[in-house]
């Protein structure tokens, strides 16, 4: 070939090296355009989409068949943004930051604004706790298990009555709604922190961030100690393996401290979060010391961990065999029995198909399928990845699911093992999906496919109520009618419903004992859908003061979606307006109350 050849040949390649530099850095430049002006217009989409909903036009599928296409469309906008966001390698961290907080508000603010006002009956009652607690100065004991058990562990009621003390504020009910995106938003730090402790690249910190709370459906983030508990458990484990030294050889992942003895400083600062963890919840204090007894396996770890470890297992047992002995003397059987039967355990809480809804099988798939991907592919980058398991993330990943085999939890305990495990479970699922392909195309497809798969995934299973949606939404006039209720009931009252599903039902539970036929063995909610006057009776025979009976829209919904009595909530209203024994004295457009007046079934 000749000289001039070669020179042609050369300048040939010059110019496409130049031409695909130029184009290159073009779609950078264009993507990072896009990231900058998305946020804010998918921000102000989002809050103009919410305006005028009709939430009584929600059918079986919640909030999913509601919302108007402007609100897929400022998510479609938010999540590609994001995505753009991770093409640029100089996207900033307040970048980032801003996009998962926006994340954070679509997912978990559109309810309160949708709805108005509380809606949760679970965090209705968390309410109800924080408000006898602020009358009474303590949460007096009532002999029912479900209540006294916040007795023993009342740390969250105790700091929301500061909060509501020192703002001067009426009650909680004034910012219970906003617990989710509250709670989630002050987990965005510690969980950057622990990430961090994985990889020094911010992209990769914060597309976990995302995976993270769009893979979050379990809806253990409403206004509860468990979700105080969580945030507190994720802070322990941030600020823990920020320090615990790191393997050699690992020079894609962020390097800690030396390794030293951590001062004492540390140590109570550390043990003092704990403490706040030990006397606010049962359980997440027993999987900080599965999590902690892992952390301690590798011996590089223990000089930091082992101090942690200790202090953590004398505060729960101090705690548990002091303040919760009740607890734990009237349920040891039950624990120690749960012990010999590991597979129930497991398999507790799961939906049967065969007799579930559409809605139900629709929920019930995709948080099967949610859940299966993330922690299939977490366990495929340990294999793929294996810097990764150099780091705590596999000991992390791991630890919460030996609780599995141990206790049902009331058949929840599956759902909290993927919530303790997602952290770990999100960055490893990352870390494999934002790995380099062989082909460039291919890995830039991966995470704009894989994100908006992720977020649509997770309002089918936070939006949609498998049991019912008219259960998951209290209009304004079963609150009023809740209201009246204990407005007009004297103290000692009895307050009677078929479900739980009463907007603060338990509205100074002190005072006005509650009887909820859903909570009783199934002969009596059977003998109820036939003889409503007969075993409502029965339940009260012991109470002296009068008994009111709710029936509400929320209660009807929920008995419909789940089957709990034999009989719909309509024809046992039937029954009892014919019943001489019931009187109507309050009523509107979705609720009754009616005041009962038991004569020979009180009297058995």
């Amino acid at each position: 070939m000749k000289p001039q050849d070669d020179q042609s040949l050369l300048r040939s390649d010059r110019r496409e090296v130049i031409s695909s530099s130029v184009g290159v850095s073009r779609s950078i430049r264009l993507a990072r355009l896009f990231a900058r002006a998305a946020l804010p217009a998918a921000l102000i989409m989002w809050m103009l989409s919410l305006r005028n909903v009709n939430v009584l036009g929600m059918g079986v599928f919640g909030l999913v068949e509601i919302l108007p296409v402007a609100f897929w469309v400022a998510a479609a906008l938010l999540t590609f943004g994001f995505c753009a966001a991770l093409f640029d390698r100089r996207t900033g961290d307040r970048l980032y930051a801003g996009y998962v907080l926006a994340l954070i508000a679509m997912l978990h603010a559109t309810v309160p604004i949708v709805y108005g006002h509380l809606s949760d009956n679970w965090a209705w009652k968390h309410v109800s706790m924080i408000d006898v607690l602020l009358r009474v100065g303590e949460l007096p004991i009532v002999h029912d298990r479900g209540l006294d058990l916040y007795n023993q562990w009342p740390g969250f009621f105790a700091l929301n009555a500061v909060v509501v003390e020192a703002t001067g504020i009426d009650s909680a009910l004034s910012y219970a709604a906003w617990g989710p995106a509250v709670a989630d938003a002050l987990l965005l730090g510690p969980l950057i922190i622990l990430y961090r402790s994985f990889s020094r690249s911010r992209r990769l910190s914060w597309a976990a961030a995302w995976v993270f709370y769009t893979c979050l459906w379990v809806t253990q983030d409403y206004f509860a100690p468990q979700t105080l508990t969580f945030l507190l458990y994720v802070t322990v484990l941030a600020v823990v393996v920020r320090r615990v030294p790191r393997s050699r050889g690992t020079p894609s992942i962020a390097r800690g401290e030396a390794a030293r003895r951590p001062s004492i400083g540390w140590t109570l600062l550390v043990l003092s979060i704990v403490a706040a963890i030990t006397c606010s919840h049962p359980l997440t204090p027993v999987m900080l010391i599965i999590t902690l007894a892992a952390l301690a396996v590798p011996r590089r770890n223990r000089r930091t961990v082992l101090p942690i470890l200790l202090g953590t297992v004398v505060l729960n047992l101090a705690w548990d065999l002091t303040v919760a002995r009740p607890f734990f003397s009237a349920n040891v059987r039950d624990m120690v029995q749960g012990l010999t039967q590991p597979e129930s355990n497991a398999s507790a809480g799961l939906l049967d198909l065969a007799s579930a809804t559409d809605a139900q099988v629709l929920v019930a798939w995709t948080d099967r399928a949610l859940s299966g991907s993330v922690w299939l592919l977490a366990a495929a980058a340990l294999v793929f990845r294996p810097s990764l398991r150099r780091t705590p993330l596999p000991l992390l990943a791991g630890a919460p699911l030996v609780l599995l085999t141990l206790n049902s939890y009331d058949g929840e305990m599956l759902f909290r093992a993927y919530m303790f495990s997602l952290p770990a479970m999100a960055f490893g699922a990352t870390a494999l999906l934002a790995v380099a392909r062989p082909r460039r195309w291919a890995r830039r497809l991966v995470l704009p496919v894989a994100l908006p798969a992720l977020f649509v995934g997770f309002t089918i299973c936070y939006f949609c109520n498998p049991d019912g949606a008219t259960a998951l939404y209290f209009t304004r006039s079963e609150v009023a009618a809740s209201r009246w209720l204990f407005d007009h009931a004297p103290r000692g009252a009895v307050v009677a419903a078929v479900t739980e599903d009463v907007p603060a039902g338990y509205t100074d539970y002190d005072r006005y004992p509650s009887v909820w036929i859903e909570l009783q063995e199934e002969p009596v909610k059977k003998r109820f859908a036939t003889d409503p006057a007969g075993t409502l009776g029965s339940l009260v025979a012991d109470r002296k003061g009068p008994v009111y009976l709710m029936l509400n829209r929320a209660q009807e919904g929920r008995i419909r979606a789940t089957g709990l009595i034999p009989m719909s909530l309509k024809k046992i209203d039937n029954m009892i307006a014919g019943h001489p024994g019931f009187r109507v004295v309050f009523q509107n457009k979705d609720a009754k109350v009616y005041l009962f007046t038991p004569t020979k079934s009180r009297e058995g």
